[in-house]
């Protein structure tokens, strides 16, 4: 999912991509390789020509009157085709002067900004200009030398820091100074060295009121979202090349090793594109203070994750490819080096982790929430009266109302639901949240129920629908078997065909609520000589039918939540069968075509994230070392997470393709989940080793989530899956092949 949401944003990277694809090809980039390094790339006046530089300045001063969520779509298209020269540093720069710069004096400095005449290079390293005086007239005469300056030997203007007097734009012409290029890593931006003599700066360039710490932040906002594209390039190349690199006879993306890879490049990439999102739009907002440090904290996040998600992709795309990743002639060493450039310019990931959960503990939270547009107004003058009266009710009677009003699973069709759109699913989580009414949890009825609706008859759908909506009926899985785990293909629970019926033999493990479901959906073969995918029959099968023995399973935190069900002659009749007998493995992956839609709201990194950063706050000083730092990945994790699916929302409300959130949000976080858990337990040391004090919540939890990347399909296999049926890769071999 790229980090546009809307459909005019969309329509914006659309246009980028064109341009650049026609104007800006690889070789572009590479024609740096050989260039002077005070020589600007020959596509650069074309690229200032569209605009682009100027999309965040007020149209008084020569943009367009757009902001930095409308840059961060642009800079994730030259990321992903690492356009070459100046962009970053003049972007930045003239992003430091609208924040700071004085009115009178903005407009000399953005119009060349704007249009590529002047473009800029800008100081991210340590240490600052000397201030050697002040004047009455508000000039400043400064000293000193800083390296290294990120595009100095292009540039025209520097943006610079006076220790302890804000910052200043130099003018490489006009004042006095030089600047000698240094051999860059990143050999398509250029660095090098600013030695000032004694410079006057007058009062029209200097950005009194601007700190270190806003101009980093910026500098990660624009960052975050052009790694995101260089990222996404590297996952896209490694993609490509793993379905045709042929290794022992076969593509090595069908290699479980690389998939694992690939699928975890592409977690990467879809949390990046959303921090590097959420970054932008805060930096966007009209607020001129940043009182509840959301701004900060949203930009620390986006690069905490994106730019070390740049290198680690651009790392792992050089060993997907292999020796010819390694060569010179190969663009991957391009992208690799831009990553490493950007993270060693703008902070190592430990030092961005430990300002996320800094931020944290002094209370910044981002809060999440959709402006929905005009059309709400007429669905909430509908909805509106119909969840306070839900409000008014209670028990039976308030699950009755939302059942037979279609707002209990609105998504669906009509008459269990009421077939709602994205912006109508919506409304109604705002409305019935209003009114202070939680829908019942239909627990493994919502797996049930889809598949009846999309393929049951209409006496199986009253049967079954109504009543488990209603809270009548109860229900569990028979699907996975000790032979077969995640693998349900390969199930060998035999179904007999028998006078009305079927007879079924077979065993199922780690069925949950076995004991207490009146009704269990069951997968078994009925034609045991067809393909593994082919005869399989899906089954409802009456939990109190003869022949049925469920036996609890204890789990290694002690309880018993799932169970083993011994299948022996159980008798089905025709009419529990759904679809036709043989269908049952396209059946069984049965969803609404009209998916459920939701987005985060509030401002929260979730229960568990929240209660590990409360501990640490109790601890203060006693914390053990490094803690900090890992605290703020997780909270860097979470936030990716929760962006996830509040873009997946924001992207189905815009009627575009919500992306791949559903499975990446699925693996990651599971293992985020565990994540939480065993940090909430390292906090209490040797106490953690007991089960009767205060971290015993925290031991059972971290043993209790051990289960979260097994059950539903392990995360391994989740990998699989996210590779072959999300990045295209070739399916694994079957057995004998």
């Amino acid at each position: 999912m790229p980090i546009a949401v809307s459909e005019e944003h969309e329509d914006l990277r659309r246009t980028v991509r064109r341009w650049l694809d026609t104007h800006c090809p690889p070789d572009a980039a590479r024609a740096t390789l050989e260039a002077p390094p005070g020589e600007l790339p020959p596509v650069w006046k074309e690229l200032a020509d569209q605009g682009w530089l100027g999309l965040h300045v007020a149209e008084a001063d020569g943009g367009q009157g757009f902001g930095l969520a409308e840059v961060a779509v642009v800079l994730e298209e030259l990321g992903w085709s690492l356009a070459p020269g100046p962009v970053f540093s003049t972007l930045l720069t003239s992003a430091a002067v609208v924040v700071a710069g004085d009115p009178g004096g903005r407009a000399g400095l953005l119009g060349g900004l704007v249009d590529g005449s002047t473009p800029a290079g800008v100081h991210l390293g340590p240490g600052a200009l000397e201030l050697v005086r002040s004047d009455p007239d508000g000039s400043v005469v400064v000293t000193g030398s800083l390296r290294p300056v990120l595009g100095a030997p292009t540039a025209r203007l520097v943006l610079a820091p006076i220790d302890g007097a804000g910052w200043c734009v130099l003018d490489v012409e006009a004042d006095d100074l030089a600047v000698d290029a240094v051999d860059a890593l990143d050999p398509t931006r250029p660095l090098g060295v600013v030695t000032v003599g004694e410079a006057v700066v007058p009062a029209r360039r200097r950005l009194v009121g601007l700190d270190a710490r806003v101009v980093q932040e910026l500098a990660l906002v624009l960052a975050s979202a052009e790694s995101a594209g260089g990222a996404a390039w590297c996952l896209n190349t490694a993609s490509e090349y793993a379905k045709v690199r042929v290794q022992f006879g076969r593509p090595i993306g069908q290699f479980q090793a690389i998939k694992h890879k690939l699928a975890d490049m592409l977690v990467l990439v879809e949390q990046s594109a959303a921090v590097a999102w959420d970054a932008a739009q805060a930096a966007s907002s009209e607020e001129a203070a940043d009182a509840t440090g959301e701004r900060a904290l949203a930009a620390a996040v986006a690069g905490a994750i994106a730019l070390d998600g740049f290198a680690t992709c651009a790392k792992q795309c050089v060993q997907v490819l292999g020796g010819i990743g390694f060569t010179w002639e190969h663009d991957a060493h391009l992208y690799l080096k831009r990553a490493v450039a950007t993270r060693q310019l703008l902070g190592d990931p430990g030092a961005l982790h430990d300002r996320v959960a800094t931020a944290a503990l002094a209370g910044a939270r981002r809060s999440l929430a959709a402006d929905l547009p005009p059309e709400a107004d007429a669905v909430r003058a509908e909805i509106a009266p119909m969840a306070a009266h839900a409000g008014t009710l209670a028990g039976s009677d308030q699950r009755r109302y939302l059942v037979e009003s279609g707002l209990l699973v609105p998504h669906w069709p009509r008459p269990w639901g009421r077939g709602a759109s994205a912006l109508e699913q919506l409304v109604i989580d705002e409305q019935l949240a209003a009114a202070g009414v939680l829908r019942p949890n239909l627990g493994v009825g919502a797996w049930a129920l889809p598949t009846l609706v999309a393929h049951g008859t209409p006496a199986q759908q009253e049967r079954w629908v109504g009543p488990t909506l209603l809270g009548g009926l109860a229900w569990c899985q028979l699907f996975s078997e000790p032979g077969a785990g995640s693998d349900l293909a390969g199930l060998s629970t035999r179904a007999d065909p028998v006078e009305g019926g079927w007879r079924l033999n077979g065993q199922k493990v780690w069925t949950s609520l076995a004991t207490v479901a009146d009704w269990g959906i069951c997968m078994a073969r009925s034609d045991p000589d067809a393909p593994k995918h082919d005869g399989i029959t899906y089954f409802i099968v009456d939990m109190k039918s003869d022949g049925i023995d469920i036996r609890p399973l204890r789990e290694l935190t002690g309880a018993a939540m799932f169970n083993e069900v011994f299948l022996t002659d159980v008798f089905v009749p025709d009419e529990c069968v759904v679809g036709a007998p043989g269908e049952g493995w396209g059946i069984g992956r049965t969803t609404l075509a009209n998916e459920r839609v939701s987005m985060s709201s509030g401002a929260t990194f979730g229960a568990g994230a929240e209660s590990v950063l409360r501990r640490l706050g109790r601890l203060g000083d006693d914390a053990p070392p490094g803690a900090l730092v890992h605290l703020g990945a997780l909270l860097a994790e979470a936030q990716s997470i929760r962006l996830m699916g509040h873009r997946a929302g924001l992207r189905s409300l815009s009627g575009l393709d919500p992306g791949s959130g559903a499975s990446v949000r699925k693996l990651l976080g599971a293992e985020h989940e565990q994540r939480v858990q065993e940090m909430g337990l390292s906090l209490y040391g040797a106490e953690g080793a007991t089960m009767d004090g205060s971290a015993a919540r925290w031991a059972q939890g971290f043993l209790a989530t051990r289960c979260l990347t097994i059950a539903g399909g392990t995360s391994e296999v989740q990998r699989n899956v996210i590779a072959e049926r999300l990045l295209g890769q070739p399916r694994d071999p079957e057995p004998g092949s």
